[in-house]
């Protein structure tokens, strides 16, 4: 009697989690777009000199310029995988950003930039390493 239950129980489980998953990684995603413009609108504000390079404005609107990308890359994957369109090599694009973030960063970390220490910066530099980690093992294992 009970083994019925719970096998009607593992789909809602299931559902649950994706559910949390999907609510928990659309929380990320909107904090990580605040946060990188709130940075640089704070390093903008307190005059931060040495903040003052090209890949600034890449940091503050490329979270939303990558989430956009990821979408439509998403939907093109739908759409044209059946015509056996290869678009692996534009997984590299996201790539591409977390690279112009992570440089940005260890810029202001290795010239000993005061004005830019604070808890975004770290934020930042950290997320952004781990979802390289994440896309290069997606690569990867995209090209299985």
């Amino acid at each position: 009697m009970k083994n019925k239950y719970i096998s009607k129980l593992i789909p809602f489980k299931l559902i649950y989690l994706l559910s949390l998953t999907f609510i928990f990684l659309t929380i990320l995603f909107f904090w990580r777009i605040i946060i990188h413009h709130s940075y640089i609108k704070d390093l903008k504000k307190n005059k931060c000199y040495c903040s003052n390079d090209w890949r600034e404005k890449i940091v503050q609107y490329g979270p939303i310029i990558n989430i956009v990308i990821g979408i439509i890359l998403f939907y093109l994957q739908f759409f044209i995988i059946k015509k056996d369109f290869d678009l692996h090599k534009f997984n590299i694009i996201p790539l591409i950003f977390y690279v112009i973030y992570i440089t940005y960063i260890y810029k202001l970390i290795k010239i000993k930039c005061e004005c830019s220490n604070n808890w975004k910066r770290d934020f930042i530099f950290l997320l952004t390493i781990i979802l390289v980690v994440i896309q290069i093992i997606g690569i990867f294992i995209s090209f299985i």
